[in-house]
């Protein structure tokens, strides 16, 4: 293949991705780490991407929020691999707070078998997911809905996680992360839930699927060092590995 159907490819799957990683189109193309990068340097320069660290996102990180619904369908597998893999280290008893992200609501889809539980949450879909499970204590915490996400936010519902409750753990996702801003959103209301599930919680775990690396974003949720664990279905890079050893955060790595 020549350099520039190479790239014409690459702009392809970036366009549709939003963010690619530069292991996986090495292993995708049958080419070195290092022709990617000189690819990814040229469509930079076109102004097609933004190189991150491992990777790229697309140059246009100020589209709209999708719906729900529409997140739903991106990366589906990977996200659920992650909340299969996520829900295992649930144990029964235990109070947790989930956020409105779509990865958060395949964790719940599988926690239903678990006993004693309490669920914290902002997400209407969590709520009616776990609505017929007897044994799950649910709480939603109220506040301003918002249709595109169907997830509660505003001052009565950070008032209401900052000022009632405590949980063991604390699953969530956003927008993007990269090793220089760390965790990313594209929302303000949903960022401070976030912030106050976070301060609220014994540890955090990070959901975060292939499209989330190397994504910029306004406002920042958190820094890397700021959660425990890490739980992706991207193959990160050498780079990001020791970032994230570094700063004492567990690397969980599924769907291989």
């Amino acid at each position: 293949m020549l350099a520039v159907e190479r790239r014409n490819q690459i702009e392809q799957i970036i366009n549709k991705e939003r963010s690619v990683l530069v292991v996986e189109l090495a292993k995708q193309f049958e080419v070195t780490t290092e022709t990617i990068r000189a690819d990814l340097e040229k469509l930079e320069k076109q102004g097609i991407l933004i190189r991150t660290y491992g990777g790229a996102t697309l140059a246009d990180n100020g589209e709209a929020e999708l719906a729900i619904t529409e997140r739903d369908t991106v990366n589906y597998e990977g996200k659920q691999s992650i909340g299969k893999y996520a829900a295992e280290l649930i144990r029964d008893g235990e109070t947790i707070f989930l956020d409105a992200s779509t990865s958060a609501w395949h964790l719940a889809r599988y926690i239903e078998g678990k006993r004693g539980l309490t669920v914290i949450t902002n997400a209407e879909k969590i709520v009616n997911e776990l609505s017929s499970c007897d044994h799950i204590h649910v709480v939603c915490v109220g506040g301003e809905l918002t249709p595109r996400n169907m997830s509660y936010i505003g001052r009565v519902a950070e008032k209401t996680i900052r000022e009632n409750y405590y949980a063991n753990k604390c699953f969530f996702s956003c927008k993007g992360v990269t090793l220089g801003r760390g965790l990313v959103d594209s929302s303000e209301g949903e960022a401070e839930i976030k912030k106050a599930m976070l301060q609220c919680s014994e540890s955090s775990v990070f959901l975060c699927d292939r499209n989330k690396i190397g994504r910029l974003g306004v406002p920042r949720v958190c820094s890397l060092n700021e959660i425990d664990s890490f739980i992706t279905d991207a193959e990160l890079t050498e780079e990001w590995k020791q970032k994230l050893a570094q700063k004492d955060v567990k690397l969980i790595t599924v769907g291989k």
